[in-house]
């Protein structure tokens, strides 16, 4: 970017200067958190339990499976292993292995998938109350903890309170939401590690 020029820039201060200062009403604004709602809408929080019943199927789907690999892992260690034995099990334990990872990945991917069908139908039923709440209470800007990691400080009572109206609001509505499918007892369970779970 180019320097102003002197001449220039001594302008534009006495240009600023001269002119009185417009006074400017204090910005309004409130903090919106999405872990808050699932955790106090019956609504929000129905809609949530998908994702939690997928992680927890994941989970032990994966769990499953690696105590498959613990289980051979183990008989390959044991002393009376015969060695004519010995390579046909380590053959399968490299098979076990490599679907354990691909497992990983395929869990990682459909949690993500699952995350990102419950955030945006939460975000479908809460965005509107959330609009018509800020243009209510006049505000300008609405904050989410989605991106909290920039936040040094705030009063914890301010930060919920907004949220909670929202949450009251949400569950005063007609629409329900359409309930989260009961786990399938004969499908495998497993589960991504990394998966996001509702701030306490």
């Amino acid at each position: 970017m180019r320097l102003i020029a002197p001449s220039l820039a001594a302008l534009c201060l006495s240009a600023a200067l001269a002119t009185p200062a417009v006074s400017q009403e204090a910005p309004r604004f409130a903090f919106f958190s999405i872990n808050q709602l699932v955790r106090t809408s019956k609504k929000a929080g129905a809609i949530f339990s998908e994702l939690e019943i997928t992680k927890k199927n994941l989970e032990e789907k994966l769990g499953a499976k690696g105590q498959e690999l613990q289980t051979l892992q183990q008989q390959l260690n044991s002393p009376s292993l015969d060695p004519e034995k010995k390579e046909p099990l380590a053959k399968k334990y490299r098979d076990v292995e490599f679907e354990a990872k691909k497992m990983q990945e395929d869990s990682q991917q459909e949690y993500q998938r699952v995350e990102r069908k419950v955030g945006e139908a939460i975000t479908k039923i809460a965005a509107p109350i959330v609009e018509q709440l800020a243009k209510e209470q006049k505000l300008q800007l609405v904050l989410s903890d989605q991106a909290i990691g920039i936040l040094s400080w705030g009063d914890a009572d301010w930060m919920k309170a907004f949220t909670s109206e929202v949450s009251k609001r949400l569950d005063a509505t007609d629409s329900a939401p359409a309930a989260a499918p009961a786990p399938k007892s004969a499908a495998p369970k497993a589960a991504a590690p990394k998966a996001a779970a509702p701030k306490k």
